[in-house]
């Protein structure tokens, strides 16, 4: 591990923040979308919002893939201590989330109704949306560790063009075979068709769709200097790019050349595009955020609980979406600021509540020394 970092790497904390904000909000806008009927309002700017905020996941791997590989360049990693760490942190919450999601669908308690579906759940991510980012997440570090010395070698710029026209190439041959197909092709027809198959269906399960995302982060927390002084360069073209990337998107989709449903796709080239310069943009200024000296601590206590707030706001949400909010005669554009707001904290006290060191008289010391600490903050 780095040996010579000093308290927390705060370039990223905004990005995290922002990452959870975007994670919450397309899903309350999901809602809203599907609920027009009784709860009005302009419904193709709600679409086109949950459109352009698709990126959180884009944001978290890239920061994965930067943050391990910062954190552990240029030394041997000891598997075993590395994964201890990942199973007390990342693996143990998921288990007893799903658990608590899958209980909380099927309404029963009955081991033989819950075993099924639990260790389903496990594996997929299925026990309720959006928790598909964990094992996939768990895939990250796995290549993380079996990829770390060619890497820490070999990685480049002009790698990393190799892997962004590598990426693109598989979106439009994914568009050709499935989306807009070329060829009629029976995907039953065996074994290998369906595995081709079930690659683009469950794509946002399987790390082969976020390659380059994660490389850019390995890049530039094995270059972080370099990667700095690059994004402050290219600050401006890079805003200017995604901003003409997300008006191209919003045209496309509200003059109808582009379906709702395809407009959701993030695997496509004009997405990826979108979302890396995105990222090139926003990174400088979550780097001059993080170090803000109150905004800054802020930003850090609030990125540390990103694994709460990722596991628990989606039952928060069903909660708040099928008991509380029909009760209430505000607008719906309040309504979901209000929802927005009260997650958080409300994922955070659960979250906390349900950790077996809380249980198991933990308590002071994660006061102290809290858990989640960099390599967690996902959505």
């Amino acid at each position: 591990m780095n040996s010579d970092r000093k308290g927390t790497f705060q370039d990223l904390n905004a990005l995290f923040v922002f990452g959870a904000i975007t994670v919450i909000s397309i899903h309350i806008l999901g809602f809203f979308i599907a609920n027009q009927h009784d709860f009005p309002w302009n419904g193709e700017l709600e679409a086109v919002l949950l459109i352009l905020l698709r990126f959180g996941r884009s944001l978290f791997i890239f920061a994965t893939g930067m943050l391990l590989f910062y954190w552990y360049q240029k030394r041997e990693l000891d598997w075993a201590a590395f994964w201890k760490k990942r199973w007390r942190t990342i693996v143990l919450p998921y288990v007893i989330w799903t658990a608590i999601f899958t209980g909380f669908k099927l309404q029963s308690m009955d081991p033989a109704v819950l075993a099924a579906p639990f260790f389903e759940s496990l594996f997929t991510g299925s026990a309720f949306y959006h928790l598909y980012y964990i094992p996939l997440y768990l895939q990250l570090n796995l290549l993380f560790c079996l990829v770390k010395p060619w890497f820490e070698r070999w990685v480049s710029f002009r790698l990393l063009m190799v892997l962004f026209v590598g990426q693109i190439s598989l979106y439009v041959v994914y568009q050709y075979l499935f989306v807009s197909p070329l060829w009629e092709i029976d995907w039953s027809a065996s074994p290998v068709l369906a595995f081709i198959e079930h690659t683009y269906i469950s794509g946002q399960n399987y790390v082969h769709m976020y390659i380059f995302t994660f490389a850019l982060g390995a890049y530039a927390g094995l270059n972080l200097e370099k990667w700095r002084a690059w994004t402050r360069r290219l600050q401006l073209p890079a805003l200017m790019i995604a901003l003409g990337t997300a008006a191209w998107m919003t045209y496309g989709y509200l003059n109808g050349t582009v379906s709702y449903y395809d407009s959701l796709n993030i695997f496509k080239p004009i997405y990826l595009l979108y979302t890396t310069s995105f990222l090139v943009s926003f990174y400088s200024l979550s780097r001059y955020l993080g170090k803000l000296p109150k905004f800054g601590g802020w930003l850090s206590r609030m990125a540390r609980q990103n694994m709460a707030i990722y596991l628990v706001h989606p039952l928060i949400l069903f909660l708040l979406e099928s008991y509380v909010i029909y009760r209430l005669n505000w607008s719906t554009p309040l309504i979901m600021f209000a929802m927005l707001v009260i997650t958080p904290p409300l994922c955070i006290f659960l979250y906390e509540h349900t950790l077996l060191s809380y249980w198991t008289g933990g308590r002071g010391k994660q006061k102290s020394k809290p858990v989640y600490k960099t390599e967690v903050y996902k959505a």
